[in-house]
């Protein structure tokens, strides 16, 4: 039809050709709009944009609770040309949590073009729709990080940055003021950096020597290329929202929007080439390693040896599916998303946990008692995992902070299977979000939900006020999402969470600079710590 009508217009028709072809589109975008099955209140969209017009002035986390207390606990809105369910009652995700192969819902975003621009092209785990796939890759990436030799590994490293980052706060003197968001985002990335390579990237003395504006030129050429690195990742995981939230023709056409998509792919290329250069690099090591001597033990030495005569890995399986080795693009993608999921989410925790203790000195004060209890006074004593499975208070203090304030805020699911949700049958393949924010604070299921009370989560006994929401707790808390694609990251971020407290509050105060600013942050793709300026001084025992 549309080539019918260009084919009887001349080039100096095109405005009246422009026209009728937008009469056409806007026709068809609204016929589809009224015509969709199972309409739900929500917020009226536009052509092109969809709901995004309305976004304006909010960030993401903060529209979607205002539309959540306008339309209800299910609603709808429509981004980049997808239809989003938004759920916000834990009765309604029931059945997207099921820990089983067999679940109706076993992948979380649809593949748009938008992640295929971006670079989220099915490979990896987070973002591949084919099951078979993602349960090799996962495969792969849960025995890196779920062994229990790991465990210990993880703290010994945990410990040996803090040692050197400890070693620089000293050095600046207690009367310093720190954004602790750079401090915690370069001690996050060089710890995934040194789980996912067996390497240090010295993310953390390259901040230091900004500080101290270090002008040793051979030093800093050395440093550099990590304080790019860093950087990167951060830009990365800012512009995520840019390609979830926006079609081509908005990326494309719209002229702010249009500015920052093409710095972000330009950021894109920088971060993936310096991720392809590291695969290749450890090929090559591996290659030239003699067969006598032993490789690596790390993420991507696994990765790369998988199912070879050099394999590393501790566990063999019988599937022949997962049998086979692993391309470039897979062990770049898993990368990839170890250092975009271990970098950013576990460093804007504990920037939120500082906030929250900063503001609650009584909290601190019992979350100090249970260190020194299980701790001892010795503050040189090695921390182990046991430590770590006695701080039951410390597990409360963290989840009460992440019910308030959540990292990954909203969480995909697509059903696989035709499916009843709400009371509406719907077809497979429809797109629901579970809004976490409202989860986690929904009143009937939360005693007084806008309270800030680690002991809701604190040894819940049957006289306690908190005992009927421990029992509604199984989809009320998705603190690592659920079902088959909980974070296989989960257990690197408790043992990193647990020790930088138990490191930090031992010995150190950290105060406010500001006690009177609210949280800086920002929510697009994630709830993002954008600043939170302290002093760190001794402890007075």
């Amino acid at each position: 039809m549309i080539t019918a009508i260009v084919s009887s217009f001349g080039i100096s028709d095109i405005p009246s050709l422009l026209i009728i072809l937008s009469i056409i589109y806007v026709s068809r975008f609204y016929y589809n709009y009224f015509t969709r099955p199972n309409p739900l209140p929500g917020p009226f969209p536009l052509p092109i944009i969809g709901s995004a017009y309305q976004q304006t002035g909010y960030g993401f986390n903060e529209w979607l609770m205002l539309l959540h207390k306008k339309y209800g606990d299910m609603f709808e809105i429509i981004l980049a040309g997808q239809r989003l369910i938004i759920l916000c009652k834990p009765d309604l995700i029931e059945n997207m949590n099921v820990p089983s192969t067999k679940t109706k819902y076993p992948t979380r975003l649809p593949q748009t073009e938008g992640f295929l621009e971006y670079g989220f092209d099915g490979a990896g785990i987070g973002f591949n729709n084919d099951l078979n796939s993602w349960k090799y890759n996962r495969q792969f990436f849960s025995q890196a990080l779920m062994t229990p030799s790991f465990n210990r590994q993880a703290i010994e490293w945990t410990n040996e940055l803090w040692n050197e980052m400890e070693s620089y706060w000293n050095n600046l003197g207690e009367d310093y003021e720190l954004d602790l968001i750079k401090w915690m985002r370069r001690f996050t990335n060089e710890m995934i950096f040194k789980v996912a390579t067996g390497t240090k990237n010295d993310a953390i003395v390259s901040y230091y020597n900004i500080l101290i504006n270090n002008n040793n030129e051979k030093e800093n050429e050395k440093l550099k290329e990590s304080k790019n690195f860093i950087e990167s990742i951060e830009i990365f995981i800012e512009g995520l929202f840019y390609f979830f939230a926006f079609g081509k023709f908005t990326r494309n056409y719209i002229p702010f929007i249009r500015g920052k998509v093409k710095k972000l792919l330009k950021n894109k290329e920088y971060l993936f080439d310096r991720l392809y250069t590291l695969v290749k690099e450890r090929r090559i090591e591996i290659e030239n390693t003699p067969l006598n001597q032993p490789l690596r033990h790390d993420m991507l030495t696994t990765y790369i040896t998988a199912n070879t005569p050099r394999d590393i890995n501790s566990v063999k399986y019988a599937d022949a599916d997962l049998l086979r080795p692993m391309t470039d693009k897979e062990i770049f993608a898993n990368i990839l998303e170890a250092m975009l999921g271990g970098t950013d989410t576990t460093a804007n925790f504990v920037c939120f946990v500082a906030y929250y203790l900063g503001h609650y000195p009584e909290v601190k004060q019992r979350l100090r008692q249970e260190f020194d209890k299980v701790l001892g006074n010795d503050l040189t004593r090695p921390i182990t995992y046991k430590d770590l499975d006695k701080l039951e208070y410390c597990d409360a203090v963290t989840k009460e902070v992440y019910r308030h304030f959540p990292i990954a805020f909203f969480i995909g699911r697509i059903n696989a299977q035709h499916d009843k949700v709400g009371g509406y049958d719907w077809p497979e393949g429809t797109s629901f979000q579970i809004f976490v924010s409202a989860l986690m604070k929904h009143k009937d299921y939360w005693t007084e939900p806008e309270k800030f009370d680690p002991d809701r989560f604190y040894r819940v006994e049957e006289s306690d006020k908190y005992l009927l929401e421990k029992k509604k707790m199984k989809n009320t808390f998705p603190i690592f999402g659920g079902g088959i694609r909980i974070c296989p990251g989960r257990k690197l971020a408790i043992i990193e969470l647990k020790c930088l407290l138990v490191l930090i509050y031992r010995k150190y105060d950290i105060e406010l600079v500001d006690m009177n600013a609210p949280l800086n942050y920002s929510s697009d793709f994630i709830n993002v710590c954008k600043g939170l300026n302290v002093r760190i001084k001794p402890r007075k025992f």
